[in-house]
């Protein structure tokens, strides 16, 4: 059983985490959120400070600093060429860095002797103080060793999240009822629209995730309900300047207690301490609706994290430790980070797909969610595959599979076919995946994923139906099918000898017409009578008259190939065909065709390859 649940967990920490030295008495950890860093300070720098990313993890940043006081705050610009250090309500200290130790000190005190809610690096040189009359913007100038001010902004902040991927801090005042999102960029402060809140509702610094979700920012407000009800994640989505953010989202968790959220691969992963379990929501799906706002449950079931364990160095031999999972001491960081500072370790979350797509129930979900993930192409055309192969599949359901696969691809085509009218002449075509399109599957991956898998005797088929309901998808959304499925169908209904069935096919355009897909009908000639004419009534629809010529040749119906080859008709050709056939009156019939037509009648006194026919014709009725 327990082996069963472990093949179910469908989010693992990552198995190489970044080792740091543990909180103790001497020495207190920090986390630097944009440059995702682990600061290590030992007595206040004193005894050294040791920096580690996911970069240098193997490698570290080592330095030591002057004993100033204990630390609050300490980070990294952004390439990690300027220290900053607040030991302060009021001042930050700043150093400039070579990669080893620290050259030079200086520092700036907020204005009007704000209090210092804390700081954030905008740009490699701007730095950004979050106080409590709200925020003043500076840009560094190391070789000065000084700060320029450059903008600030009044407004009441008792605490605030920052977002380093968008820029944005959220401000929250009047005991978090009032959030305000502010952007910071190329040196201006730039309010957005107030998120408006629940009348009377308060927000805690710990309830609240600044995230992006499919590259629109979002502000994810966790709600504990009062009474019997569960609680909920209010997802307000920031649109843009002057657009004033909507809750356009609400998760329905189920359940209630403490909690932390991560977001992964766009999904929102809210995880719950007392169970010891994560739920997985995905806001790109419709869900339940208002009207105005859509509502959300689990995609999947909730499951725990992998197992995991650390190595730990022995006298004799390493050994083993195993991590306690949603630990009490577990803080969680955007997007995907969880450090234990007690342990001393920090992990990254991962989606294990595989497992999570099989947990999904409803395939047509599960498929809309897979397509919108990274590097999901393989697992979601195994499970495809999975589904049909199961003794009864259910058709409806890898129907709305296949059309999901399809909108897609016919949204990625639009699209490549208007940038590539927007684009100059020589100007490569964009490639196979936008950021709107992660997953692209076009016939040539459903062919060889699934198709080729089915192509024997005991799947027969399921074959039949699954190729009908996929052609049937592609015409759907105005897609041309490729020559290997109309062969697959071809040979396939004839193997099953549906030859009824093919020929509908065919006369309502089903399968496409084309010359070699005629060629194919005329091999299949000795399976079943009708083939021959199937095959000679396709290429009459793509006025194909050579073939049919060559057809007819071929069947000894050969008037019928002179009728139709009319003026244009190869002498020497129809001759040869006529003397091979042994019909003496059907000889006759073709000379004297030629040799009475105007066009070809000179042509027999300079041909001597033609001459041959007459003397065979003398030879034959001199003998009657």
């Amino acid at each position: 059983m327990e082996s069963e649940e472990l093949i179910d967990c469908y989010l693992e920490l990552s198995k190489d985490p970044v080792r740091f030295e543990a909180v103790n008495q001497l020495t207190n950890v920090f986390f630097d959120d944009s440059n995702k860093d682990v600061f290590a300070v030992r007595s206040g720098g004193v005894m050294g400070v040791v920096v580690k990313g996911p970069s240098n993890q193997h490698k570290p940043l080592k330095f030591r600093m002057e004993d100033h006081g204990p630390v609050l705050s300490i980070k990294f610009s952004l390439d990690h060429k300027i220290l900053a250090v607040q030991r302060t309500n009021n001042s930050v200290e700043f150093m400039n860095f070579n990669g080893d130790s620290i050259e030079a000190e200086y520092s700036q005190p907020s204005k009007k002797s704000s209090n210092i809610l804390g700081f954030v690096w905008v740009n490699t040189n701007e730095v950004a103080y979050i106080t409590d009359h709200g925020v003043e913007l500076y840009m560094v100038i190391s070789e000065k060793k000084s700060l320029k001010f450059l903008k600030t902004t009044s407004i009441a902040v008792q605490w605030f999240v920052w977002c380093s991927l968008n820029k944005i801090a959220l401000l929250a005042s009047a005991h978090g009822s009032i959030l305000q999102p502010v952007v910071l960029s190329g040196g201006s402060i730039s309010k957005l629209p107030k998120v408006e809140t629940e009348p009377g509702r308060m927000a805690l610094e710990r309830d609240v995730t600044l995230a992006t979700l499919y590259g629109v920012p979002a502000v994810l407000i966790l709600r504990h309900q009062s009474g019997p009800q569960t609680a909920e994640v209010h997802v307000h989505t920031l649109s843009g300047p002057g657009q004033a953010p909507v809750k356009s989202h609400v998760l329905k968790l189920g359940l209630s207690g403490r909690f932390a959220i991560n977001v992964v691969d766009d999904l929102i992963l809210v995880h719950h301490q007392a169970s010891r379990s994560s739920k997985v929501f995905d806001t790109a799906l419709s869900g339940e609706t208002d009207g105005t706002v859509r509502y959300h449950t689990s995609i999947a079931p909730a499951k725990s994290f992998k197992p995991a364990t650390l190595d730990i160095p022995g006298l004799v031999e390493p050994q083993t430790h195993d991590c306690e999972l949603y630990s009490p001491n577990w803080v969680v960081f955007q997007p995907n980070v969880v450090i234990d500072a007690k342990l001393g370790c920090l992990w990254h979350i991962y989606l294990c797909l595989p497992e999570f797509s099989r947990l999904i129930p409803d395939l047509s979900i599960c498929t809309q969610v897979t397509l919108k993930r990274t590097d999901a192409k393989e697992v979601l055309l195994k499970i495809l595959l999975e589904s049909i192969k199961q003794e009864k599949p259910d058709l409806y359901k890898i129907q709305e599979a296949f059309n999901h696969i399809n909108s897609v691809y016919r949204s990625w085509a639009d699209e490549t076919v208007l940038n590539q009218m927007a684009n100059s002449p020589g100007v490569p075509i964009p490639s196979r995946t936008t950021p709107n399109t992660r997953v692209l599957i076009d016939q040539e991956d459903i062919f060889d994923g699934i198709f080729v898998k089915l192509d024997n005797e005991d799947d027969l088929g399921k074959l039949e139906w699954v190729l009908l309901s996929y052609i049937t998808s592609l015409a759907e959304y105005g897609i041309a099918v490729n020559h290997n499925l109309n062969e697959l169908t071809v040979t396939t209904l004839a193997r099953r000898e549906k030859f009824t069935a093919l020929q509908q096919f065919l006369q309502y355009g089903v399968v496409s017409d084309s010359k070699p897909l005629a060629c194919l009908l005329l091999s299949l000639g000795n399976m079943h009578p009708a083939a021959l004419q199937m095959a000679l009534d396709m290429l009459a629809r793509i006025d194909a008259k050579e073939e049919i010529q060559e057809v007819l040749l071929s069947e000894g119906q050969i008037l019928s190939a002179l009728k139709l080859a009319g003026e244009s008709a190869n002498p020497r050709k129809f001759l040869s065909a006529a003397e091979s056939a042994n019909d003496n009156t059907l000889f006759h019939s073709v000379l004297f065709h030629f040799r009475n037509s105007p066009q070809f009648a000179a042509t027999f006194k300079k041909d001597e390859r033609l001459i041959k026919f007459v003397q065979h014709y003398t030879t034959i009725f001199q003998d009657m």
